[in-house]
């Protein structure tokens, strides 16, 4: 077996192949849920830079075939001493080193750079969750995962806070409501993290526009609802939803967030039912959202249980001295 660094940008056509079979592979055994993604998704994501650091890839093949895929971020911009990787492995092939071989690249690479934590992701009470034990890695951080299907939901109304306007948008910020939207971001940064230490930079309006960019760029949209406060014209609160545009059944929930001041007037479920009202009006192109949570926060568990949200997994991040 050879594992070998993967760079999407050089790589040919048959290499994108070779990394599309064995990433659907993996998705279709380990996330049944999750509709397949068409190799143009997947190659667009693979080529588009993050705008917070860098990417770092390997391929793995076997007896002239590929049998899995290791992906390493390291940020440039926050949790400096740390490493996020991903290591999935050809379900037919599993349990033949080949994961284990991924890891080691990986955790060499996470070193390399001076880092001294890789962070991993597993389904709990699985085989990947099982495979990280063994490893040396420890749990630190359970994530509920849930899901809401439109088809079947039923709406929520929720009677405008008094004080408050709704703006929604696609894709950018309002040039008026950049500087608010960057500040009100900042508030995700006391949100639980069940221990791990998860540490935000400030966010900025330049920071703002590269992640936008990156989101057209990697062929998604980004639809944010935002609460505004009347009074200063200022974000207090806002919702944000990534749509492949090329698979657009399923949605994934970013940030929800409310400012500290503006807490308690019901904005997260406003904000959050709008956007599901919006996407109903849009004719059903988005039929599911997914979205994590952290279990302590159970204010926005109430929120999505109200709109229609049910648990489907839980997901969880170890954490892996290098």
């Amino acid at each position: 077996m050879a594992v070998t660094p993967f760079d999407p940008r050089l790589a040919l056509r048959e290499q994108l192949a070779c990394w599309h079979a064995v990433a659907s592979a993996a998705d279709r055994h380990d996330d049944p849920g999750h509709p397949d993604l068409p190799p143009a998704v997947r190659t667009a994501a693979l080529v588009t830079p993050h705008p917070d650091g860098r990417m770092l890839r390997w391929l793995a093949c076997a007896d002239g075939e590929p049998v899995g895929l290791a992906e390493l971020f390291l940020s440039d911009r926050e949790n400096l001493g740390w490493g996020f990787g991903s290591v999935s492995a050809r379900p037919d092939r599993r349990r033949a080193g080949h994961g284990t071989a991924l890891l080691a690249a990986v955790r060499e690479a996470t070193a390399r750079d001076g880092r001294d934590t890789l962070v991993l992701d597993a389904a709990a009470d699985t085989p990947g969750a099982a495979w990280a034990a063994a490893a040396g890695a420890r749990r630190v951080q359970r994530l509920w995962e849930s899901e809401v299907d439109l088809c079947t939901a039923a709406p929520v109304d929720v009677a405008a806070p008094p004080g408050y306007r709704l703006e929604r948008w696609r894709d950018g910020v309002p040039d008026a409501l950049l500087a608010s939207y960057a500040a009100a971001t900042d508030a995700m940064a006391d949100s639980p993290d069940g221990g791990l230490g998860y540490l935000s930079a400030p966010n900025s309006p330049e920071h703002v526009r590269a992640v936008e960019r990156r989101a057209r760029a990697a062929g998604l949209e980004r639809r944010v609802v935002a609460a505004v406060h009347e009074a200063d014209g200022t974000v207090a609160g806002l919702t944000v939803l990534e749509i492949p545009l090329l698979a657009p059944e399923l949605a994934h929930q970013d940030d929800t967030v409310v400012v500290p001041a503006h807490r308690g007037h019901g904005l997260g479920l406003w904000v959050k039912a709008e956007m599901l009202r919006w996407l109903a009006a849009d004719g059903g192109a988005v039929r599911r959202i997914r979205t994590t949570t952290e279990p302590s926060n159970e204010h926005m568990l109430r929120i999505n249980e109200r709109l229609g949200f049910r648990r489907s997994r839980v997901l969880e991040q170890w954490t892996l001295p290098v």
